[in-house]
């Protein structure tokens, strides 16, 4: 009994000490990791390297936030002001890229196509009240308010349905007469888009471009009739144009400014409190001193780190296209609105709104022969990013599933705009006619120099460059939708 008494002691004992040491050995882990952490307390309160450490991470963190959620709103205020700045023009004017290559690839704007023949203008209704559009038919056009959010189509895939009409743009605050024979829309900014993409065998093209669309759109206030009609501007010979948002602290200045000029209800409470975090406030200059201009350049430069992994390593499960290709979705979820059930998909509206420009859901649902679907590739078939100096592959099969046109872009990851590589156009399209196979299918190829043989089926790249691509259908066919046609993976040869 002695004995036994004795060994559940010492066992019990054993089993203590065991436990102390495992205790032992848990508070060092504690207190080591409480000595590698960047914070330091005293008593339970942060010491004052503390506080200013946490709270220049904090504002960082805000900066970068409200350059990624502004997005849309900053892409097109600045093109606004380009509009302004460096094409002279006021609410109204319209300025044409009366050619289909040669005026753009000069440009720097967002994922602009190298087919349409664009016409592009800005509505205030601040200053000019109600608005008129007279449109022309058989075009792809939209208006977007200050916030590149839908407002209505115009054109094909609009209430006109392709026949042109009378549109009338009011802010939704008026409260004057709405007279009859217009369709009318409602939007919550002053400051609205509005931009047609027509087709060369109707516009035409150069001269002929432009005295099209003066015959056929015209934007004068409601308040002036006809009298009361724009300049029209020729994009095509414009040089050095930057339609695209700033990616310096200049950002929070065209936030600022454009803040001042929209009513409050341009913006939720929380976009409004967002901003006054970081020192940009309704009705107060923006002064920022040496401490916030820092903030903000660490905040910017990283947020659009964050915006550039998001848009060309995106992470949702949807992204996409194809199970067994490496294509993408611009409109992720193929929702224009960017929602998810009830809740916003913000990855999927960072990525379209880095990338691009134009809402619409005639670019996102399925609107077979009307509208318009993208392919975004970023990776060959090993998912390695397309880079400039090697040479690559496209097959196309055979029965490209476009009643318009189909074409494939190139534009520079940085600068998401044309592939600026010293030809014409970066792109090879329908209009282009180029060599098609026996079986009906189509081979492009993309490198520093063409293959032999290959010259007209060739788009040149940059070495120590990446690209990207944008296979575009306008007027998409059942088989892009139902997915019987696929292309191929881009493959490095």
């Amino acid at each position: 009994m002695r004995l036994k008494k004795y060994l559940s002691v010492n066992f019990k004992l054993a089993g203590l000490a065991s436990l102390l040491i495992v205790l032992s050995s848990c508070q060092n882990t504690i207190q080591e990791e409480q000595k590698i952490s960047p914070y330091e307390f005293q008593g339970g309160y942060p010491t004052q390297a503390t506080i200013e450490k946490t709270y220049d991470e904090l504002d960082v963190q805000r900066v970068s936030q409200v350059y990624m959620e502004f997005m849309p709103l900053a892409s097109m205020q600045a093109l606004f002001n380009s509009h302004v700045n460096e094409s002279g023009m006021e609410s109204g004017d319209i300025a044409v890229f009366t050619e289909i290559d040669e005026g753009k690839v000069n440009h720097i704007g967002l994922t602009y196509n190298t087919e349409s023949i664009y016409a592009s203008a800005f509505i205030d209704l601040k200053t000019d009240g109600p608005i008129v559009l007279e449109t022309p038919p058989n075009v792809l056009g939209i208006v977007n308010d200050g916030w590149m959010r839908y407002v209505t189509d115009l054109g094909n895939a609009g209430p006109d349905k392709g026949q042109g009409g009378k549109f009338l743009i009011i802010h939704q605050d008026y409260d004057g007469e709405v007279p009859e024979g217009f369709f009318v829309f409602r939007t919550p900014t002053y400051r609205n888009w509005v931009m047609v993409r027509g087709f060369e065998e109707n516009t035409g093209a150069g001269d002929e471009a432009m005295k099209y669309y003066k015959n056929h759109f015209k934007i004068y206030p409601l308040s002036e009739g006809l009298e009361g009609v724009g300049n029209y501007t020729n994009y095509s010979i414009e040089k050095d144009i930057n339609t695209t948002h700033p990616r310096d602290e200049n950002y929070l200045d065209l936030i600022h400014q454009t803040l001042q000029y929209e009513a409050n209800a341009a913006f939720t409470s929380y976009e409004l409190g967002l901003l006054e975090t970081i020192g940009v406030k309704k009705g107060e200059e923006f002064n920022p001193d040496s401490r916030m201009v820092d903030i903000y350049r660490r905040g910017i430069e990283r947020g659009d780190a964050m915006a550039k992994a998001n848009a060309y390593a995106n992470r949702l499960e949807d992204v996409k296209v194809y199970d067994d290709r490496e294509y993408e979705y611009l409109f992720v979820g193929g929702n224009y609105q960017f929602m998810r059930g009830p809740a916003i998909n913000l990855d999927a509206r960072t990525l379209f709104h880095y990338e691009a420009i134009v809402v619409t859901p005639a670019m996102a649902a399925k609107m077979v022969g009307i509208g318009s679907q993208y392919l975004a590739g970023y990776r060959d078939s090993d998912g390695e990013f397309l880079m400039g100096e090697n040479t690559y592959k496209l097959h196309l099969p055979a029965g490209i599933p476009a009643k318009d046109f189909w074409s494939v872009t190139l534009y520079h990851p940085d600068t998401r705009s044309l592939l600026q590589n010293g030809m014409v156009k970066p792109s090879i399209n329908t209009y282009d006619e180029p060599v098609i196979n026996e079986d009906g299918s189509v081979d492009l190829y993309f490198g520093p120099e063409a293959p032999e043989g290959k010259e007209k089926n060739w788009v040149k790249t940059l070495p120590g460059e990446g690209w990207t691509t944008l296979i575009r259908f306008y007027g998409p066919l059942e088989p892009y939708f139902d997915q019987s046609w696929r292309p191929d993976d881009i493959v490095k040869l």
